[in-house]
């Protein structure tokens, strides 16, 4: 069938013979050269008519692509690079898709993969197919495949939850057991994130220096900060504090062993069960509360647009006027 289609001049202007025309290219769409459960892209149609259909292209293995896709994104933190890598082999694994040419790979097949094996809950599930597609994304733009598979598979449907904000009692029991001697190397991290937002894994690269006492600000640049964008946050409320600290340069502002003391501070303070970003929430509830600045918030926050703001981060429901000026006035 290839040598008699080689033979066909399938786009040409002067034929009258439309329906000889479509015979042609059904024959071209079935021939060896298109043979691919995705359906050829809108250049392969054009070329085909045209006349001009290029050579079977160099078969790249979904494992190269993956490897390649991995080492272009090598400038990442090494704890994003790690995370990258151990979803990716999981990947490779259980798809066993390693010497498969990616551009045999379906959309149905993507499919399957991700909900037969990262289903477990909706992070895993949005980490593996956001993953999956960056690879394919990469290999798109290499040439290696025609299409990315993974557009078609929707995000997981986000179950929204109350977010539980900190009254003004819980901050003082956590302040109490911050002060303590065996918890007195947390006290600054914790209020970084409670009366400035700092995101956990960002107090964690925070070093002494980031701390301008004559600015009153912490500065989180590109390194620090989880959305590689730097910021400035005023040091208010209990946060005001740290300009009496008098900690190394280089040195880290939190613990070496952190989430452990992390876990043993909230214990301390009373608190049995804890909502991830308790603190981050609470600073944000409480700012909007006093300063009615949302895009004040966002900046500070360090957050692209307001939407998340305006959706699932705030609760302002129990909190009063009086409470976010107790809020920003405790020392």
């Amino acid at each position: 069938m290839t040598t008699e289609i080689t033979h066909i001049q399938v786009g040409n202007p002067h034929s009258n013979r439309p329906l000889e025309l479509i015979e042609q290219l059904i024959k071209c769409l079935c021939s060896a050269q298109l043979a691919s459960d995705a359906p050829p892209s809108k250049e392969v149609l054009l070329s085909l008519l045209q006349g001009t259909a290029s050579e079977p292209k160099e078969a790249i293995t979904f494992a190269h692509a993956v490897e390649a896709s991995i080492e272009a994104r090598n400038y990442r933190r090494p704890s994003t690079l790690a995370d990258l890598r151990s979803y990716a082999a999981r990947i490779v694994k259980l798809s066993q898709w390693a010497n498969r040419d990616i551009r045999s790979i379906s959309r149905l097949e993507c499919r399957q993969l991700i909900n037969t094996h990262f289903s477990r809950s909706a992070h895993i599930f949005d980490k593996a197919k956001t993953i999956l597609h960056s690879i394919f994304a990469y290999a798109l733009r290499q040439g290696w495949c025609d299409i990315n598979p993974v557009d078609c598979i929707e995000s997981h449907p986000i179950r929204e939850e109350t977010v539980n904000i900190l009254t003004i009692k819980q901050i003082r029991a956590i302040l109490k057991a911050s002060a303590a001697k065996d918890l007195q190397d947390m006290d600054a991290a914790m209020r970084l994130m409670l009366w400035c937002g700092v995101r956990p894994g960002e107090v964690q690269r925070l070093r002494w220096r980031d701390i301008d006492k004559r600015e009153k600000v912490v500065y989180i640049d590109g390194t620090a900060s989880k959305t590689g964008g730097a910021r400035a946050i005023p040091l208010r409320g209990g946060a005001g504090k740290l300009k009496l600290y008098d900690g190394e340069p280089n040195a880290y502002i939190a613990p070496r062993n952190w989430l452990r003391q992390w876990v043993k501070l909230r214990r301390r303070a009373g608190f049995r069960h804890w909502q991830k970003d308790a603190l981050r929430h609470t600073f944000a509830s409480y700012h909007l509360k006093y300063f009615h600045n949302i895009y004040l918030l966002q900046e500070e926050m360090g957050h692209r647009d307001a939407t998340l703001l305006r959706t699932r981060y705030l609760n302002l429901r129990n909190i009063t006027t009086n409470a976010a000026s107790t809020f920003f006035k405790m020392e």
